[in-house]
């Protein structure tokens, strides 16, 4: 018969009380267990003694002797103690006193160990449970031994399977992940050599490919020079492990940012007063490590004397309120007397009870961007300048040439080639002044926030007629067809309206089939009123459909024609910059099959989008 663990057992009897000797003596019972079964010796047998030994479950069975004709009847009890099985036998009723004696004595003895026994199974019971609870395992080592004996369910707490611990240290290594075996086996081997306490973390990866971090603490005990056992627990501190990663993460994070934004992150306790720089004061402000840590009244001295009352007083009126989040821009002293534009930042954090108990927050020098602002105040006042330059200053000049040739080809008396010439500064001075209006236009677009509109009512079927008469007094040789659907009334800047029809019919009929007509249509959306203008004739290349409507672009299709174009390229850019102003989109479909056709789409009233 064999054990649990492969052991051969027969249960020999190993010493005898003087009870036991004298049934073995004069009741004729044998000294094994393993025989007890052929002499008649009732419910104890080889079976029942290999369960109490692999379990600890107390053995309770019933012996009945008989030898000539003397009865005895005798209650067995047997429990595991160290390495070794325990039987008493109780209750004789034989007729030697002496015996009756012997066995009452016995079966006290067995009575309270039997307790012992129970008791020390529910602490077992109740040490499992709370090693369970708490996700840990204990373990002990004895010299006598030479092994290690772990606790229930220690082999599943590793992830391994069962028995893949074994007693030994290289066995319970072999769970330990590569690189920290080195590390467990000295740990172990430092543990051993001092008495006392003892601390170890590692890593083991688990049978489905998991790993997971473990810490080890217990007791190592000496008897002199040599230690002669060790007990210890030990904990999965995965979660733990995890958390804390996370958090250096973070922390790190929270360093690099904090590194590549040139920021003073600070932490102020609202109870004490003080307040804690984490970090960065010396780059920025100059100040070393000695004022990381200081409170508000150093604070406030290093304001500027202009904005210090406002500041504080600021700060101290949030803190009061039910407010988050605070924010402030002054100017703070550096370490070298100077002064440096800060835009402070920060958060609030609140107890249970809603008070004020902490607030968190940034210093971020602004410096530079005050200074970038200081410039482009600067260049928004060249802007107007040049704006003015060209809206009055060269305009004024270049109306004088305008008029004067025009007098000049209608007053004097001028020959043929004098009246071409009068005509050719006219022309070139008019040129001069689309090409003034479309450079301011651009810049008041790309520098002003967009083009400023005059809103008011207007009919845009007469606006289309009027671009439509003095086009074809400049093209007479030219048809514009001019179609009107429904209503055409709304609240827009005509002005500007005509001038972005003006553009959309000019190119058409400049790049446009010179033999075919261009129609210009007026069509009611009731909340929308749109127009369209079609050419028929060589499309657009797609390529230059995407970038049409930018500015200095020009089409290729009329210098493929061999015609040199006038203007700057910057029509179609001023055409949707105008209509984009009311609030509403130019779109181009070209192709060709259908032609070339551009729809503007207006809402019935601009006035919000000119706000």
């Amino acid at each position: 018969m064999r054990g649990s663990s492969g052991e051969v057992l027969d249960f020999e009897c190993a010493s005898l009380n003087a009870a036991a000797e004298h049934l073995v003596r004069d009741w004729g019972v044998p000294s094994c267990v393993s025989r007890w079964a052929q002499h008649g010796l009732g419910g104890v047998d080889l079976e029942a003694c290999v369960r109490t030994w692999s379990s600890g479950v107390p053995l309770s069975a019933t012996l009945r002797l008989t030898r000539d004709g003397l009865h005895g009847r005798f209650q067995g009890v047997g429990v595991k103690e160290a390495d070794a099985l325990v039987l008493w036998l109780l209750e004789p009723t034989g007729e030697d006193p002496a015996v009756v004696e012997a066995e009452r004595e016995a079966r006290r003895r067995a009575e309270a160990a039997l307790e012992s026994a129970r008791d020390a199974l529910a602490r077992e019971e109740l040490l499992r449970q709370a090693l369970s609870k708490a996700r840990m395992v204990a373990w002990e080592w004895t010299e006598a031994r030479r092994a290690v004996t772990w606790s229930q369910d220690a082999a599943a707490f590793f992830g391994q399977s069962p028995g893949a611990l074994g007693g030994s240290l290289p066995s319970f290594l072999s769970c330990v992940v590569v690189e920290d075996r080195p590390r467990v086996a000295r740990g172990i081997e430092q543990a051993l050599a001092m008495d006392g306490a003892y601390a170890l973390k590692f890593r083991c990866r688990h049978q489905d490919g998991s790993t997971h971090w473990y810490e080890a603490v217990g007791q190592s005990f000496h008897e002199g020079e040599r230690p002669h056992r060790m007990v210890g627990v030990v904990a999965d501190c995965t979660e733990r492990e995890v958390a804390e990663a996370v958090l250096r993460e973070a922390e790190e994070r929270y360093r690099l940012a904090a590194r590549a934004t040139h920021d003073v992150l600070w932490d102020c306790d609202l109870e004490t007063g003080r307040v804690r720089w984490d970090g960065g004061q010396e780059e920025l402000f100059g100040y070393g490590p000695e004022a990381a840590d200081h409170d508000f009244a150093w604070w406030t001295q290093r304001l500027h004397p202009d904005e210090r009352e406002s500041v504080s007083r600021g700060l101290h009126d949030f803190i009061a309120s039910d407010e988050d989040a605070w924010q402030a821009e002054y100017r703070f002293r550096k370490d070298d007397g100077g002064w440096v534009h800060v835009l402070d930042r920060g958060v609030l954090s609140r107890d249970a009870a809603g008070r004020p108990v902490r607030m968190i927050g940034s210093m971020m020098d602004i410096t530079e961007r005050k200074r970038t602002l200081e410039r482009l105040a600067e260049e928004a006042e060249f802007r107007e300048r040049f704006i003015g330059i060209l809206g009055h200053d060269l305009r004024n000049p270049l109306n004088a040439i305008t008029l004067s040739a025009r007098a000049l080809r209608r007053r004097a008396p001028l020959s043929s080639t004098q009246q071409q010439m009068a005509q050719r500064i006219e022309a070139s001075a008019e040129r001069m002044g689309t090409m003034i209006s479309d450079i301011l236009d651009l810049t008041r677009a790309r520098l002003s926030g967009g083009i400023p509109l005059q809103v008011a009512p207007a009919n845009l079927s007469n606006v289309c007629r009027q671009v439509v008469e003095e086009l074809s007094a400049v093209h007479p040789d030219r048809y514009i067809a001019f179609d009107v659907d429904g209503r055409s009334d709304g609240l827009w800047d005509a002005d500007r309206l005509a001038q972005v029809l003006s553009n959309l019919v000019g190119n058409a009929l400049e790049h446009g089939a010179q033999d075919a007509p261009v129609l210009l249509r007026c069509l009611d959306l009731e909340t929308r009123q749109v127009v369209e203008v079609h050419n028929p004739g060589a499309p657009i290349p797609a390529p230059q459909l995407a970038t049409l409507f930018d500015p200095f672009r020009q089409a290729g299709a009329a210098r493929e024609k061999g015609r040199r174009r006038s203007g700057l390229g910057l029509g179609l850019f001023i055409v949707r910059e105008i209509v984009h102003a009311h609030g509403g989109s130019v779109d181009v479909r070209s192709s060709e099959l259908d032609g070339t056709t551009f729809t503007v789409t207006l809402p019935r009233d601009a006035r919000r989008a000119s706000r």
